[in-house]
């Protein structure tokens, strides 16, 4: 099997993903993937369908468990599974379907499973603090520069499709996850709603968070992303610096028009543009 290029980075990664495989009976997933995300990268995973892209995300936000392989947070061996303890480790999942609730408002899907609340024993019996958790919401969208018109008492059903989308990511950003995974973010938005996505991808990136960002749209990756990994039929092909590479290449490697070699050397990927 040819070796995949090879973005060769120095900087001591946050997640390093080491020979990872995964089957499901007798079809192959993922094939020997090795993988480093570093502080404040925000990489675009992009393949066609069946690379292998959502079943790495799947792994990463503790849904699914390798087959062989091990992945390691802060140099450290984890278990990811279940998504539970992948977000107590603080690696966030924003899905396509985005989980929300439609009939809850923002601040109730961001505590959707963490409620605030008054009492003990089970949460039927206690009385939530929605003022809390609505004021808690409000602030933390604020500091994002978010605007949700009613957000105190707009369901998220009469939300657009870009505002839920926005309501998803700061969810994620709002429990203090180190790391998040996007899985098509701009998927169905216009223009407008894409581009208010993608900037406040960039805001979070500034903050600190790593992220790992899966799209269709190569024409967002140039935008947000400082690196771009390609996958080909459960392999990791391709792992350029963004900035030096052109589209024509990563379809190149998506098509398989292009070949993995090992021939050719990566700098540090260094700060997203």
């Amino acid at each position: 099997m040819a070796a995949a290029e090879t973005l060769q980075n120095p900087q001591a990664p946050l997640v390093s993903i080491k020979g990872v495989s995964k089957t499901f009976g007798g079809i192959e997933a993922l094939d020997d993937i090795s993988l480093d995300l570093c502080a404040e990268d925000v990489i675009g995973l992009v393949g066609d369908n069946g690379a292998g892209k959502s079943t790495l995300i799947k792994i990463l936000s503790g849904a699914l468990e390798a087959t062989l392989g091990e992945i390691e947070l802060d140099g450290r061996a984890v278990t990811l599974a279940p998504p539970a303890e992948a977000q107590r480790l603080g690696v966030e999942t924003v899905y396509q379907d985005l989980s929300l609730i439609s009939a809850f408002t923002a601040a109730e899907n961001v505590f959707l499973g963490r409620e605030l609340s008054l009492g003990r024993g089970p949460y039927v019996f206690r009385l939530m603090r929605r003022r809390a958790m609505t004021d808690a919401t409000a602030q933390g969208l604020e500091d994002l520069h978010i605007e949700i018109p009613g957000l105190r008492t707009r369901s998220v059903e009469r939300m657009s499709g870009g505002q839920r989308q926005l309501v998803a990511i700061a969810r994620a950003a709002f429990w203090g996850g180190r790391v998040l995974l996007l899985d098509e973010p701009t998927a169905a938005l216009g223009v407008r709603e894409s581009r208010e996505v993608l900037e406040l991808i960039k805001r979070l990136s500034v903050r600190g968070l790593t992220i790992l960002m899966v799209t269709h749209n190569l024409e967002h990756l140039w935008q947000v992303c400082n690196r771009v990994v390609v996958m080909r039929r459960g392999r990791k092909v391709a792992d350029f610096k963004s900035s030096d590479t052109t589209m024509e290449e990563v379809v190149g490697y998506i098509t398989g028009a292009k070949e993995p070699s090992p021939s050719r050397a990566f700098a540090q990927a260094g700060a997203a543009q």
